[in-house]
């Protein structure tokens, strides 16, 4: 079996759960009448922005560390499907439920923009990944030949020309963006700008002198409370929610991802796992956000009748219960699904055989040891 990484299965459910509540404040972010709510989501949402562009980053440290990645046949065996097909089945269900609440029309415009849009916000994150995993097997070649001057330069390129133009942009005022906006014959925001992060991973990956813990864990408190406080400033002083310190392309989100990533690095790597859980959760992260948009639709039905008159949590502890809900609920579809031989890789993309030694029902209460 291959080898299992605490900290990247740390990390996995951590950008898992950050991503559905992301998903869940996404509505109370963007009403300010409600103070304490605001504010508290605020808060962890400031701390789960980076949830995406870890999952960039994990897939970039694994995938160009691998041998198999410049394999173009175990790309379009393997890799390619692992995602596709979760991705269409999940997409199929979606659509199914759009027709079933009456909202036909919409899920035919839907299906005729597939190649060009997602039926569901967040599966934007698939038309990002999927473009990686094309480019993979050139970017392993190219990975293995790196010297640590070319590294650094590398990276150096994608956070000045493209984090560091993007954060300059979202704060100039308008007379002043032309300025600070490269020509598009210069321009380098190659994937949407998301293949930095991919190449950032695998950057980090191959640092050995880290800075100590200590440093790391002050880092990510101080970037956390920057970007919390910097969101209630901008988000107060202009009377609308501003995305400037969260924004996924901004040097302050790369940073604190950054953070993040070494933290668990230095605490967690080489350490041995505890117990069944984690491992898990973390084998059914992919299905759990692929599901949690169709189940966030169908939750808000069931609040708006069941709960209160809103479709949305009102107050602090609603949202509390709403999130765990919600989570709870996708965590227990995928892990039963998964649990179903001819739905496992459909749904979750996991081979069955792999998910039963790791992240299934029969991997839960076997009561023999993960080798």
């Amino acid at each position: 079996m291959k080898e299992r990484r605490l900290d990247y299965d740390v990390l996995r459910v951590f950008s898992m759960l950050g991503v559905i509540y992301l998903h869940t404040a996404a509505v109370a972010l963007r009403g300010l009448d409600n103070a304490p709510l605001w504010n508290f989501s605020n808060l962890l949402a400031c701390l789960f922005t980076p949830a995406v562009p870890l999952f960039f980053m994990m897939s970039g440290a694994l995938l160009l560390r691998e041998e198999k990645t410049a394999d173009l046949g175990f790309l379009f065996r393997r890799r390619l499907p692992k995602i596709l097909v979760p991705y269409l089945a999940w997409t199929a269900l979606v659509l199914l439920y759009q027709v079933f609440t009456g909202q036909g029309d919409a899920a035919l415009t839907s299906l005729s923009r597939l190649l060009n849009n997602g039926v569901a916000v967040p599966y934007w994150f698939l038309y990002a990944l999927v473009p990686l995993y094309l480019l993979s097997p050139f970017l392993k070649r190219m990975a293995d030949h790196l010297d640590g001057v070319h590294w650094h330069y590398m990276m150096a390129l994608w956070v000045i020309l493209t984090l560091g133009l993007n954060t300059i942009r979202s704060f100039v005022p308008p007379e002043w963006l032309l300025t600070f906006t490269e020509h598009w014959t210069l321009n380098i925001n190659i994937v949407g700008g998301y293949l930095g992060y991919f190449l950032l991973g695998a950057y980090l990956e191959r640092l050995e002198h880290l800075p100590s813990r200590k440093v790391l864990a002050f880092m990510t408190l101080f970037l956390w409370g920057f970007a919390t406080l910097g969101t209630r400033w901008d988000t107060y002083a202009h009377a609308a929610y501003s995305s400037r310190f969260t924004d996924y392309l901004s040097l302050f989100t790369m940073a604190l991802a950054t953070s993040i990533f070494l933290l668990a690095k230095t605490c967690l790597r080489g350490k041995a796992y505890r117990g069944k859980l984690l491992p898990c959760l973390a084998g059914l992260s992919f299905g759990v956000y692929l599901i949690h948009p169709l189940a966030l639709g169908m939750g808000g039905l069931i609040w708006g009748k069941l709960v209160t008159s809103s479709t949305i949590p009102v107050t602090i502890l609603q949202q509390t219960l709403y999130y765990l809900a919600i989570s709870l609920f996708c965590i227990l579809a995928c892990l039963a699904l998964s649990s179903v031989k001819p739905l496992c890789f459909l749904f979750t993309g996991q081979r069955f055989d792999s998910a039963c030694k790791s992240s299934n029902l029969f991997a839960l209460f076997s009561s023999k040891k993960e080798s």
